[in-house]
């Protein structure tokens, strides 16, 4: 079941450029890594293009770039490295902790599903937000598929109790928006994390939010909207 307009009574958000900036520690341990090995640092914006397909994905086509064939020990290092320095610099977008508070008090429950080892993402999350923000957050786990298969989020879903057509699926690439779609859920893309405009734009998402204050405006219409066509189901 597609969903129809929105009326999103629940989030699930993806960690990584949607809620929190961690590209500075991905592209401080990344370079670190690459020069221990000999390898030329990459700029920003070439690792930005490389995240959110997982770990895997990102290092792959780090060792495409740089013809670097040892990709298993660059594997091993580089989680090495980014495990002690998971929030050495990575914070949440400027105005994410008010629009999360302002789920908070509109009772919208929230989960977290990316594509970011399971135990990093836990780590990440329980130190950059309050106790009790997300009711779940369901990282990359052995024998569970990436997205864009829609797994982790039906999974969400479920956990929350909420069906599908009736959660907001939020992410800032690509692979969230399609994630969305293959779950049967809303999608909101965000331009303010790593993910290419014209590329988001193409995918005809519910919504397209370029600062976390349009998001929280709305699902508290999408809320309200809800509400009043339950009340007037019930006259």
């Amino acid at each position: 079941m597609m969903p129809g307009p929105l009326a999103a009574e629940a989030v699930i958000f993806d960690l990584d450029g949607t809620l929190v900036d961690t590209l500075p520690d991905i592209v401080w341990c990344l370079n670190r890594v690459l020069q221990e090995q000999g390898y030329p640092p990459l700029p920003l914006e070439t690792i930005s293009a490389y995240v959110g397909g997982g770990t895997g994905a990102m290092l792959e086509r780090v060792a495409a770039r740089l013809g670097i064939s040892d990709d298993k020990t660059l594997h091993e290092r580089y989680i090495g490295c980014y495990q002690q320095h998971l929030v050495q610099f990575s914070r949440p977008f400027d105005g994410v902790l008010e629009m999360l508070e302002g789920c908070r008090q509109l009772q919208l429950p929230m989960a977290i599903v990316t594509n970011k080892a399971h135990d990093m993402a836990l780590q990440v999350a329980g130190q950059l937000f309050p106790p009790g923000t997300f009711e779940i957050v369901l990282g990359q786990r052995r024998g569970h598929p990436l997205k864009p298969q829609p797994d982790a989020a039906l999974e969400a879903a479920r956990y929350l109790a909420i069906e599908p057509c009736r959660c907001l699926f939020v992410g800032d690439t690509v692979i969230d928006l399609m994630t969305a779609r293959a779950a049967g859920m809303h999608a909101a893309a965000v331009t303010w994390g790593y993910g290419r405009v014209y590329a988001l734009q193409a995918q005809a998402a519910d919504l397209y939010c370029e600062q976390p204050a349009e998001l929280l405006h709305a699902l508290h219409g999408a809320l309200t909207s809800c509400m009043a066509g339950t009340l007037a189901s019930q006259r």
